[in-house]
């Protein structure tokens, strides 16, 4: 199988990393040849409301799921929600200096929901009639308590879902009788060794509501298929038919990564396209993004993505008080997303420093939320600045329009967004001959792939 496209000056990925002017990290030497099985995804996944019940029961209420970061809840107390859809709803608190918990987010008297947004407080009080709680899920205090008889404290502690914490990543599974989070993490840790986001923090976060369904929604950020169209303007630098894609099967958790270089013209611009145009377009959104002037690479004295990630290499440690000098050119160039299964997304390094989950929304299948965030290394002298607002986007704001924060990438999340609520809608009218999903056997197998995934987890293979 063709394993992506180039031209003269748009290599592979894969031989791109061998150029590389330091010595590559696990989470990019990893590799397989694993090819997932071509099996049919009809439309219907998208917008039957039987299969959105099926997820809830076989998907959601039985994974473990990424719901938030540590540096979210600073202090004893803090708390936010967590919502799966209209069906599933948990909060997470910390409940020591290293503890956190993830609660059911429904009051045990009446059914008031009890926490909905980062809020602080030594307690958890009911808005209704201050039933109240203890961090660590243990009952305070019932108001009028000589009323309530049957009410037992050991019995009345807030039912609480499995939580895990890796890399600063706080997992949450509703299913008590769960593997452990290791067993679904696969090749993750492997990956990520010295590379991890344990020492990272959030300095934007958007939650955005689509129309559209949350595996359309996520399949939309698995691929670089889609950059000739949807962001041609990129093409000038960014290599997206060169792209490296792997998945590792199940044995090795159910993990995926793609690898797109940045800093080079795309192949689709054929062999006559300008090198230098490349690196300089790169490097000016770096510099806008850092509010500095571009560098001044000359791509003329070859490796052009070298000097490029020597400029990044020193304006970062010199933003941040950190030493940079072992992170190789891919890592400050590049943009290297992971997967693992159902829907966490951490990137790689320091070309596009995201974080992505994409979940349903309320009862409808046509509708979801993307939770997107940007992060970046700790300063150098270790102290995490103070969590950042959720800024919340409702379904017709753009990224451009109320998310400054994100700077430049708003651009490119808006025009990602822009497909989404008509392939939901060219759905269900499809064709009957054509009502299914025809993928690319390498630039989309990961969608593929995902699916697959689906179908074991839904008992549907």
């Amino acid at each position: 199988m063709k394993q992506g496209m180039s031209s003269e000056v748009s290599p592979l990925a894969s031989e791109l990393l061998k150029m590389d002017s330091k010595e590559l990290p696990s989470g990019l030497t990893m590799h397989s040849d694993y090819v997932p099985p071509a099996n049919p995804i009809p439309f219907s996944r998208y917008y039957d409301p039987a299969f959105a019940r099926l997820e809830y029961e076989k998907l959601w209420k039985k994974s473990w799921q990424y719901a938030c970061r540590v540096e979210d809840l600073p202090n004893i107390g803090d708390r936010m929600p967590y919502d799966v859809g209209a069906e599933l709803s948990y909060f997470i608190v910390r409940s020591g200096a290293n503890e956190f918990r993830a609660f059911n987010n429904a009051c045990l008297h009446r059914g008031n929901r009890l926490v909905s947004a980062q809020v602080s407080g030594s307690s958890i009080r009911c808005s209704f009639h201050a039933w109240e709680w203890n961090p660590d899920g243990s009952l305070k205090n019932v108001p009028s308590s000589w009323d309530f008889p049957g009410v037992d404290a050991d019995k009345y502690r807030l039912p609480e879902a499995k939580l895990e914490v890796w890399e600063g990543f706080i997992f949450i599974n509703p299913d008590p009788d769960a593997a452990p989070l290791s067993s679904q993490m696969g090749l993750l840790p492997e990956a990520f060794k010295d590379r991890g986001h344990g020492d990272r923090f959030t300095f934007a976060h958007v939650s955005k509501k689509i129309r559209a369904n949350w595996k359309i929604l996520q399949e939309a950020f698995m691929e670089s298929y889609h950059v000739v169209e949807t962001h041609s303007d990129a093409l000038p630098f960014s290599g997206d038919a060169s792209t490296k894609y792997d998945i590792w099967p199940s044995e090795n958790g159910d993990i995926s990564r793609l690898i797109t270089p940045l800093a080079i013209p795309s192949p689709h611009l054929g062999d006559k396209a300008s090198t230098q145009v490349a690196v300089d377009g790169l490097a000016q959104l770096f510099a806008m993004a850092m509010g500095l002037e571009p560098p001044k690479i000359d791509a003329s004295k070859g490796n052009a993505r070298a000097q490029l990630a020597a400029w990044r290499r020193e304006t970062m440690g010199q933003a941040l008080g950190r030493d940079f000098s072992e992170r190789c050119d891919s890592e400050m160039v590049d943009t290297t997303q992971f997967f693992m299964f159902p829907n966490f997304f951490p990137w790689f390094g320091e070309g596009l420093p995201l974080i992505y989950q994409f979940l349903p929304y309320g009862d409808n299948p046509n509708e979801s939320v993307m939770n997107v965030r940007l992060t970046s290394p700790l300063p150098g002298n270790g102290v995490c600045p103070p969590p950042v607002k959720i800024n919340y986007l409702d379904f017709d704001d753009f990224f451009s329009d109320k998310a400054p924060e994100f700077g430049l990438a708003a651009h490119i999340f808006d025009q990602d967004l822009s497909n989404l609520g008509n392939i939901q809608l060219g759905l269900r009218p499809a064709h009957s001959a054509h009502s299914k999903n025809t993928l690319g056997r390498y630039q989309e197998q990961r969608i593929q792939h995902f699916h697959n995934l689906l179908s074991k987890t839904l008992g549907l293979e």
